[in-house]
């Protein structure tokens, strides 16, 4: 109500609320509340430790334990040995393989004459052979099996030259192939002897 020139003047008052900025504010928060739970939901899963109960209120934290790598170094002189010893086991081989193919190509693939030459060779490689076992320097853990190398070793030397001789001075294969017998037996005990040896040597 209000007074102008001595009358009274009354002002209509308008029953509607004013304030329709008061429902903004609960808007703005509600679409805050569901971005932040949207964003929280996509977040990538942490990382946990498994954890192992061993007290009342005490935990422990497992762990994978590392790999356990060990390595051992072997003295120049038992390298060296056992370097060679490998060296004459593949000569081994590869000589009882070359006996074993001139007795087996005899006489329906090679001829006398080349056989009497092949077999000759061989009884030269294998006494090579058993210089090269003679001259290796062996360790004193592996003396005691290093004699059934050398031994083995001149088991093939024999039993090379009896196939010669079995070839060239007796009548009839007989000698020839009971040489051939003995020399993959002597081979493959001087295989074993080289294992032996070199088992014997990397036992610290």
């Amino acid at each position: 109500m209000a007074q102008a020139g001595g009358l009274t003047i009354f002002s209509r008052v308008s029953k509607e609320d004013p304030k329709h900025g008061r429902w903004i504010l609960p808007l703005v928060v509600l679409a805050l509340v569901a971005f932040t739970y949207t964003f929280v939901n996509n977040l990538p899963a942490a990382e946990t430790k498994v954890t192992t109960t061993v007290a009342a209120g005490t935990t422990t934290t497992t762990t994978e334990p590392p790999e356990e790598t060990t390595t051992t170094t072997l003295p120049p002189e038992i390298v060296a040995f056992v370097g060679n010893a490998d060296t004459l086991a593949a000569t081994g081989v590869d000589l009882r393989s070359q006996a074993n193919t001139i007795n087996d190509e005899y006489p329906d693939v090679t001829g006398y004459g080349a056989t009497r030459d092949l077999m000759s060779a061989l009884r030269v490689d294998t006494a090579a052979f058993v210089e090269e076992v003679g001259a290796v320097v062996v360790p004193s853990a592996a003396e005691e099996k290093w004699s059934d190398v050398t031994t083995s070793a001149a088991a093939m030397q024999k039993a090379a030259d009896d196939m010669f001789d079995g070839l060239v001075n007796t009548s009839g294969s007989e000698k020839r192939l009971a040489a051939l017998d003995d020399y993959n037996i002597a081979a493959a005990t001087f295989d074993q002897a080289i294992d032996a040896a070199q088992e014997a040597a990397t036992d610290l």
